[in-house]
């Protein structure tokens, strides 16, 4: 039964990020979501890691680092095994999520 209960919440998850494609079409990060059958809890994950990496890099940055490649490694082991780091990179750049972040990740 449990099993059930888990694919009847993944599939309500779906349709909130299909709903919410529909009103937004750039929303590339949720129909990779959906695409590669992400749990809420997954994209809660993922989200929670780009986040945390770009908080990151923004304060690197402001110290005058310039060698991001830690933070790309990080964000490497890190990332979901369901999608590639490009995927992600490419879906969020065209969401407009973590901008500057992820194009330093794409040029790294």
């Amino acid at each position: 039964m449990k099993n059930i209960n888990e694919e009847i919440e993944i599939l309500r998850f779906h349709q909130r990020l299909l709903l919410n494609m529909i009103r937004n079409p750039e929303a590339k990060l949720d129909y990779l979501f959906v695409e590669k059958n992400f749990t809420k809890k997954e994209a809660e994950e993922l989200l929670k890691t780009c986040d945390t990496l770009s908080k990151r890099y923004e304060i690197e940055k402001a110290e005058g680092y310039m060698n991001f490649r830690p933070l790309f490694n990080q964000f490497e082991r890190n990332i979901n095994s369901k999608i590639t780091i490009m995927e992600c990179v490419d879906a969020c750049l065209s969401q407009g999520l973590y901008v500057s972040f992820m194009r330093e990740m794409d040029r790294v």
